[in-house]
C-alpha cells in the first residue's frame, strides 16, 4: 500500500472517532425520585464522611519536590545532555586541531667487518660498538577548509537528535507528572477508604452491643448476634486491606517525590482540558512529545543520508607544521635542525568497494523506517485519545450516578434502621443496608480517582501535563543553557565562515518517496478490512472538569 495514502486513512479514522452514540444512549438520571423531596434529609451514624485533617501539603508542592529531586527525571536529563554533546562533536569537524609530537630513540649496532674497516682508527679504538641516539619535536596544526559536506551535515544530524531528545524528555516528563498524580490521588482515596471502614467498624461494634442488649431483653435472637458478628469480623478485614492499600500507595508517593505525603489537599482542577473530541485530535497533533520526537526522529534519519553520500566527497584542508630534529645526549640546543612545513591537501575518494553505496542505503533505509513510525505513532496516539477520553467520560458518569447511589444509600439505611427498631426489620436488613451505604462510598471514591486521572492521562497525550501549567512558579530546567555553552566550546574566530563554506556544496537531505515493503496478499477484501475503524469509539461528549464544576448535559442525554 503507498505511503500517500496514509493520510487518507487517518482522516477516516479520526471520522470514526468523533461519531458518538446518542442513539443508542439512555438518558442519565440527574436526580433521585422527587418523593424524597417531601422528607427531611436523614440523619444517622452515615449522615456525614469522617472530617479530613487540615491539609499541609499540595499537589504543587509535590509537583515541585519531584521536578527538583526525582533521580529518574535527572538521569533522563544528562541522556538529553549526551545527546546534545554530539553537536560539540559535529563543530569540532571544521575547528582547528593543535597536536604536540615528540619522539626519542636509541640504536646500538655491533658492526661487522665490512662496516668496522669503513670506520676511522680511532673511533674503533675508542669503542668498538656504534651508538647513536637522537630526539625530534613538532607541533602539527590541521585547519580544515572543506569536509564535503561532511561537518555541515553531521552537525544538521546533531541539532535534529538534539530536538528529538527534547522532546523524548518532555515525554517522560509527563509520564512523571500522570505516576505523581495516580500516587496523589491514590494516597487521599486510600486515606478517605480507610476512615470510612475504619467508621464502619465502630458502627458494627455499637450496633452489636445494642443486639446483645436486647437479646438479653429478649427481643432478639443468637442468630442476630452472629449475624453481627460476621459483619462485624468482615468489616475488621477491609480495614486490614484498606491499611494495607494505604501503605501500597504511601510507598509509591514517596518512590516518585522522595517523602513522606503530610496530608493532601483536595486536587486541584487540571487546566488545558479540550472542550470536545476533535478539539483534542487537533491539540495532541502540534503538541503531543511522542509525535514531534517520531517527527525529529525521522528529520534525523534524512540528514544521515547527506552524512553517508558526504564520505564521497573531496576534503580541501591545511596543514602547518613546526619541529626539531637532533642528538638527545649530549643535548645542545645548536645542533638541533628547526624546519616549518606548510601543506595544502586535496582528497578525492575514488574508490571504496561499495562501502559508501552501502553506508547510503542503509541510511536511507533507516529513513523509510522512521518516517513510517510517524504514521504509527499517530495511529497510537489516536487509539490513546480515545482510550483516556473513554476512560474520562465512563468515570463521571460512574461519579454523577454513585452521588446519587450515596443519597439513595442513606435514605435506605435510615428507614431500614427505624423500621428495624419498630420490628418491621431483620437485623440482616439493617446490616445490608449499612453495607450498602458504605460499599457506595467506597465505590464513589474511586470513580473520583479514576475521573481525575484519566484527565491527567489525557492532557499528558496533548502534551499539555506540564509543571509550568500546574504551578506559577515551575521548576526551572533549561536544557538550552547547556546546548549555549556547548556550541561556544572551544570556539574560534572564523569558525562560522569555515562552516558556511563548508555548507556551500552539500548533499540534499530531502525526504525520500517512501512504499511499504513488497508483501503478499490473500486479497484486497483482506487489506481493506484491516484499516477498517468500529462506526463507534467514543461514549460522549464533553463530560464535567472536576468535582466543582457545573454539571452539563451530553447532546445524547438530552
Amino acid at each position: 500500500m503507498p505511503y500517500h495514502r496514509f493520510p487518507i486513512i487517518l482522516g477516516f479514522v479520526l471520522a470514526a472517532c468523533t461519531l458518538l452514540i446518542s442513539a443508542h444512549a439512555r438518558p442519565a438520571s440527574t436526580r433521585l425520585n422527587p418523593v424524597h423531596e417531601a422528607y427531611p434529609a436523614p440523619r444517622i451514624a452515615f449522615e456525614e464522611e469522617p472530617a479530613e485533617p487540615p491539609s499541609d501539603d499540595s499537589l504543587a508542592a509535590a509537583v515541585a519536590d519531584t521536578f527538583s529531586s526525582n533521580p529518574d527525571l535527572a538521569a533522563r536529563r544528562y541522556d538529553l545532555r549526551a545527546t546534545d554533546d554530539e553537536v560539540g562533536v559535529a563543530m569540532a569537524q571544521t575547528r582547528p586541531q593543535a597536536q604536540v609530537q615528540a619522539s626519542g630513540g636509541y640504536t646500538l649496532t655491533l658492526p661487522g667487518t665490512t662496516t668496522q674497516s669503513n670506520r676511522p682508527l680511532s673511533d674503533r679504538l675508542n669503542d668498538p660498538n656504534i651508538a647513536k641516539n637522537d630526539i625530534t619535536s613538532q607541533i602539527v596544526l590541521d585547519q580544515p577548509l572543506y569536509t564535503g559536506g561532511r561537518a555541515a551535515s553531521a552537525l544538521r544530524t546533531a541539532m535534529a537528535a538534539s530536538a528529538a531528545g527534547r522532546e523524548t524528555l518532555r515525554g517522560a516528563e509527563g509520564d512523571l507528572l500522570v505516576d505523581l498524580v495516580a500516587a496523589y490521588a491514590d494516597v487521599r482515596r486510600d486515606r478517605r477508604s480507610l476512615a470510612i471502614r475504619t467508621r464502619n467498624l465502630r458502627t458494627l461494634e455499637a450496633t452489636l452491643a445494642e443486639i446483645v442488649a436486647r437479646r438479653e431483653a429478649g427481643e432478639l435472637t443468637r442468630t442476630d448476634i452472629a449475624q453481627t458478628e460476621t459483619q462485624l469480623l468482615a468489616a475488621r478485614v477491609q480495614v486490614n486491606a484498606a491499611q494495607a492499600q494505604l501503605e501500597t500507595s504511601r510507598a509509591s508517593f514517596i518512590a516518585i517525590v522522595g517523602r513522606e505525603p503530610g496530608n493532601l489537599a483536595p486536587e486541584p482542577d487540571l487546566p488545558g482540558l479540550p472542550a470536545s473530541a476533535d478539539e483534542a485530535f487537533a491539540i495532541a497533533e502540534l503538541t503531543n512529545p511522542e509525535l514531534a520526537a517520531a517527527i525529529a526522529t525521522a528529520r534525523t534519519s534524512r540528514e544521515r543520508i547527506a552524512v553517508a553520500q558526504a564520505e564521497g566527497r573531496p576534503e580541501f584542508s591545511l596543514r602547518g607544521t613546526a619541529g626539531t630534529a637532533g642528538p638527545f645526549v649530549p643535548f645542545d640546543r645548536a645542533d638541533h635542525d628547526v624546519t616549518f612545513t606548510g601543506r595544502a591537501t586535496l582528497t578525492i575518494p575514488l574508490f571504496a568497494g561499495g562501502r559508501i553505496r552501502s553506508l547510503v542505503d542503509q541510511a536511507r533505509n533507516r529513513e523509510s523506517a522512521d518516517t513510517l513510525r510517524i504514521e504509527a505513532t499517530r495511529r497510537q496516539l489516536v487509539q490513546a485519545i480515545v482510550n483516556a477520553w473513554n476512560q474520562w467520560v465512563t468515570a463521571d458518569r460512574n461519579t454523577r450516578a454513585q452521588e446519587l447511589q450515596v443519597r439513595a444509600a442513606r435514605i435506605y439505611y435510615e428507614g431500614t434502621l427505624e423500621e428495624y427498631r419498630e420490628g418491621l426489620r431483620s437485623t440482616f436488613d439493617v446490616l445490608y443496608a449499612q453495607n450498602s451505604l458504605n460499599e457506595t462510598q467506597v465505590a464513589l471514591l474511586s470513580s473520583q480517582r479514576d475521573r481525575y486521572l484519566a484527565q491527567a492521562i489525557l492532557l499528558r497525550r496533548l502534551g499539555r501535563l506540564e509543571t509550568e501549567r500546574l504551578l506559577e512558579r515551575a521548576p526551572n530546567y533549561d536544557p538550552d543553557s547547556y546546548l549555549r555553552r556547548l556550541r561556544q566550546r572551544s570556539a574560534v574566530p572564523w569558525g562560522g565562515v569555515v562552516r558556511t563554506l563548508d555548507g556551500l556544496v552539500t548533499p540534499g537531505g530531502k525526504p525520500q518517496p517512501i512504499k511499504m515493503p513488497e508483501v503478499s496478499t490473500g486479497s484486497s477484501a483482506a487489506t481493506a478490512a484491516s484499516v477498517t475503524a468500529p462506526d463507534e469509539l467514543l461514549h460522549g461528549g464533553r463530560p464535567s472538569a472536576g468535582p466543582n464544576a457545573p454539571a452539563r448535559t451530553d447532546t445524547h442525554d438530552r
